[in-house]
């Protein structure tokens, strides 16, 4: 019943298959349609007097002693102990057993018991296969640790990690409070187009797609903004809607090209109505979660109790990059001072005033904003679709209320004369035609309806995903949606080298997995593998740290997966056949021999990690912390080997600091290129061996300590 752990999951898939067909020949159903009566696990676990119960689900875990086997069985609502005795069943469900396997689901009737260790069991009397697995859950064979996978095969991260399943249904409650409020408040919940002859509502790239019918090219929407409008024009006063949105843009963090946006339009209102309007409505979705307006998020503790604190964007961009919007006005003058400061900003893709001031808002100010905070007055470029304030026309009657560094609410009084919107938007088109791409589109139709007439209306926008964040603790968007957009599993993306002769496509891209043939193939010392794994997981710590912070992938030298597979085949070419000065080098070369083409910062960062010998120095983040983690994983590992159970879990940060300033203890370690840790990546030497501990404790099986 039991799998042994070393075996490859081809090789234990193989032995289920086999399994599978012993049980059809013995006259066993493995996939039966019709269930027996059965209660919920958690019901059953109350029924300590009752003398049978009746449960189903996953088998989770066996431990055989002999004549008795235990097992875990769990449904939905919890989990419960199982004991299987020779003498309490019937000899024939007693030789089925063996072709049980962990993940098979089964249904059950016995006794509720209490063992000697003070656990309720059942006492199975009688059993049945419902559903036969056959392929292992990766936690028997290798781990689910993963990100990627992870997020591909979310099924099986729910059956794994409680915690995740914890939070969607945190995110099922929060939309429900949402709702909730929004009914209470009289608001209706309509529906709009998602396929758009004309997209519109948000600065964004959106996804094309044709139909064949009407021969007609239509987008997916990328907000629900105009189409909610167009109803407030017809004569619908408080509607919303809450429903999936597209932006063919990157992903990160904070961004999924499909998300879930809510939006809900008011006539008669404005945007300060609107603030106090949102302060209730967050009032009521946190206290209905948590009981409280102070969220836990990470180290910080968000307090959301109403008032949010107030800044002006003028305020908030002098402050963090000394221009001030009300003297830099025009897109030459800001363009010029932004190239004579020292700020590290790339604009050359940037056209237009406007996304001039939000790339600077998004490098330097939003970022630094924890605490829940509303920002006020945009500059008038900035949204064409917002009204400028009657009494100061350069700004617009707008907030946006950002927590942690994410924008969680945007909202506006709308723009509702259409001789304006018309002219602001052809000021949009314009700006697409010197190269914007995201700039807005004219909407004929749209400006008809604004023709006919819409009153004075407030609108609000909020990220349900990026909310979900906020509350759970999370600092992904992936973590939050269930099944986040991912390149298609077995489809390399082309890699394009910038290098002489202009882009090419230059080979397949190196998947984790390609990456581990490679390790195998070279690299014979199995201290050297345990090394890298270790690195692996420090570069993804590290990784995390530095973006909670708020840096992109752009500043940070690569992406999550990157750093880690700088990490993961950093010394893959550490060998005596390979010379010194290209140690860092040649496990690139050898990935192209391969036809794979890793991703150029990644083959930097490993030839930087060497550069004493490379002559290749450190330039990125990735670069600096593949270089200064290197030398401390081994560390770590030597002061663990020193403790009585030569386990990770016995080492501390105070006794690796302490071996650290010891300069006897490991005496070949280069303390000074770990010491650069503050100089280079902005955390202490104790914070860095704790992310690096930490880090090494998550993969504590696969490094044997």
């Amino acid at each position: 019943m039991i799998e042994h752990s070393t075996k490859p999951l081809e090789e234990l898939r193989k032995i289920r298959i086999e399994k599978l067909q012993k049980l059809k020949d013995l006259g066993v159903n493995p996939y039966v349609s019709a269930v027996p009566d059965r209660i919920a696990i958690a019901h059953a676990k109350k029924e300590k007097e009752k003398p049978e119960v009746f449960v189903a689900g996953r088998l989770i875990s066996f431990r055989s002693h002999g004549k008795i086997v235990f097992a875990d069985l769990r449904d939905e609502s919890g989990q419960i102990q199982l004991a299987f005795k020779k003498d309490a069943l019937e000899k024939k469900l007693w030789d089925l057993l063996p072709f049980l396997d962990m993940g098979d689901f089964i249904w059950v009737s016995g006794e509720n018991f209490i063992t000697k260790a003070g656990e309720l069991t059942i006492l199975v009397k009688d059993f049945k296969l419902l559903t036969k697995s056959i392929r292992p859950l990766p936690s028997i064979w290798y781990g689910f640790k993963d990100e990627e996978a992870r997020y591909r095969q979310r099924y099986v991260d729910l059956i794994l990690n409680d915690e995740v399943k914890e939070v969607f249904v945190k995110r099922t409650k929060i939309i429900k409070f949402l709702r909730e409020f929004m009914d209470k408040n009289e608001f209706l919940e309509v529906e709009t187009p998602v396929l758009q002859p004309i997209y519109g509502g948000a600065s964004a790239k959106p996804f094309i797609t044709h139909h064949n019918a009407l021969d007609t090219d239509l987008y997916l929407r990328i907000s629900d903004e105009l189409y909610l409008k167009r109803l407030v024009a017809g004569g619908f006063e408080k509607v919303y809607e809450i429903g999936k949105v597209f932006r063919n843009e990157g992903i990160d963090r904070s961004h999924n090209p499909e998300f879930t946006m809510m939006e809900f339009y008011w006539a008669y209102a404005n945007y300060e109505d609107l603030i106090l309007y949102s302060e209730e409505m967050f009032s009521y979705v946190i206290k209905g979660l948590y009981n409280s307006t102070v969220v836990k998020n990470g180290k910080e503790e968000l307090n959301f109790t109403p008032p949010w604190p107030r800044e002006t964007f003028r305020d908030l961009l002098l402050k963090n990059t000394s221009f001030d919007v009300d003297v830099v006005t025009s897109e030459e003058t800001l363009r010029e001072k932004i190239k004579k400061s020292k700020l590290k900003i790339d604009i050359k893709d940037v056209v237009g005033y406007g996304p001039l001031c939000d790339k600077l808002y998004k490098e330097f100010v939003r970022p630094t904003i924890i605490q829940p905070t509303l920002i006020l007055d945009y500059p008038s470029e900035m949204i064409a679709l917002a009204k400028r304030k009657e009494n100061d026309q350069r700004r617009i009657a707008s907030f946006q209320l950002v927590a942690k560094g994410y924008e969680l609410i945007k909202a506006y009084n709308e723009l509702n004369d259409p001789i304006d919107q018309k002219q602001r938007w052809e000021d949009e088109e314009k700006l697409g035609k010197r190269g914007f791409a995201e700039s807005m589109m004219l909407d004929e139709d749209y400006i008809r309806a604004l023709e006919y007439g819409m009153p004075p209306t407030a609108g609000w926008g909020l990220g349900i995903d990026r909310f979900v964040v906020i509350l759970t603790g999370k600092n992904s968007l992936k973590e939050t949606i269930l099944f986040p957009t991912l390149r298609p599993e077995g489809v390399a993306r082309p890699k394009i080298a910038l290098s002489s002769g202009g882009p090419k496509v230059v080979g397949r891209e190196l998947s984790r997995e390609d990456a581990l043939n490679l390790i195998k193939e070279h690299v014979k010392e199995k201290n050297i593998i345990k090394h890298m794994f270790a690195v692996e997981a420090l570069m993804a710590g590290i990784y995390e740290v530095l973006e909670r912070r708020g840096l992109s992938s752009v500043k940070l030298g690569g992406t999550k997966e990157e750093w880690k597979l700088a990490g993961l085949l950093h010394d893959g070419d550490y060998c005596d056949r390979v010379p010194e000065n290209m140690q860092g080098v040649q496990v690139t070369r050898w990935a192209r021999e391969k036809g794979f083409e890793l991703p150029e910062n990644v083959a930097y960062a490993m030839a930087a990690h060497n550069w004493e010998n490379t002559g290749i120095e450190p330039k990125t983040l990735m670069d600096w912390a593949l270089f200064i983690g290197d030398s401390l994983t081994g560390f770590i590992v030597a002061t663990a080997l020193v403790t009585p159970s030569k386990k990770l879990s016995d080492v501390t940060v105070e006794s690796v600091y302490k071996k650290f300033k010891q300069k006897s203890f490991a005496a070949g370690t280069r303390r000074k290129d770990i010491a650069l840790c503050q100089e280079k990546l902005d955390i202490s030497l104790e914070d860095f061996i704790s992310i690096s501990l930490k880090s090494m404790r998550n993969i504590a099986e696969e490094l044997g300590l």
